[in-house]
């Protein structure tokens, strides 16, 4: 479903070059609960956003269902995201001003081939699914931090893409709360066949990852199955 091939991404800083990454080659699977791991500056965070298609590499190919992101123009890579990507990072990204029903139902809105009345029913279905739907009202400063990133996840996935992207989706919750957001992420893969990768800095979430990417100096030193 995804794969990569000698991806290179080069930061300049005046005259120094920092290499993020440095011939990263990977392939993941439809299906698949991915973490990416590694120590602080390996990478993660850039393979994550070249993979979502947030970030361009400076070198190297990556290929989500045989389709070359490289190729796309503009306008095709923001459809692509919309229409297959999902996306949940640490700070929740919810708009205060709006309802939960409101902050869901966002990203369907944007789709042109559903109506109001099938988005509103999209939304509904998926906060049902996370347990939220007594929720919907309520505005995001009324939510718990686990609440709020619950809330994120299903904004990312009421359009049902094909890859899930979470950039350290539990970086701002406590155990209690991050075993609540993983257990979700847990769910979704295994009941809607949801792919998803997931970068991490903690060592136990390993245990709900089928294979653990390790990164470190932006090259993949690990690639096991968990």
């Amino acid at each position: 479903m995804i794969r990569t091939h000698n991806l290179r991404k080069i930061y300049r800083m005046g005259n120094v070059e920092v290499k993020a990454l440095d011939g990263v080659g990977i392939d993941i699977g439809k299906g698949e609960f991915v973490g990416i791991m590694g120590p602080s500056g390996s990478g993660k965070s850039t393979l994550l956003h070249m993979l979502g298609l947030l970030d361009f590499p400076t070198e190297g190919e990556i290929e989500i269902d045989g389709i070359d992101l490289g190729t796309l123009n503009d306008y095709q890579q923001t459809m692509f995201r919309l229409y297959r990507l999902g996306y949940v990072f640490q700070d929740y990204a919810l708009v205060p001003e709006l309802t939960v029903m409101e902050n869901v139902c966002l990203p369907a809105m944007l789709r042109e081939d559903r109506t109001y009345e099938q988005n509103r029913e999209a939304t509904i279905d998926i906060l049902k699914r996370i347990g939220l739907y007594d929720r919907r009202d309520h505005l995001q400063g009324e939510l718990s931090g686990g609440q709020q990133q619950r809330v994120a996840i299903a904004r990312a996935i009421v359009n049902k893409p094909d890859i899930l992207f979470a950039d350290e989706p539990c970086a701002n919750l406590d155990t209690e709360n991050s075993r609540m957001v993983l257990d979700l992420f847990h769910e979704i893969n295994e009941e809607m066949q949801q792919t998803i990768v997931m970068v991490s800095h903690e060592d136990w979430h390993k245990e709900y990852f089928h294979r653990v990417i390790r990164l470190k100096d932006g090259v993949v030193v690990e690639d096991t199955t968990t």
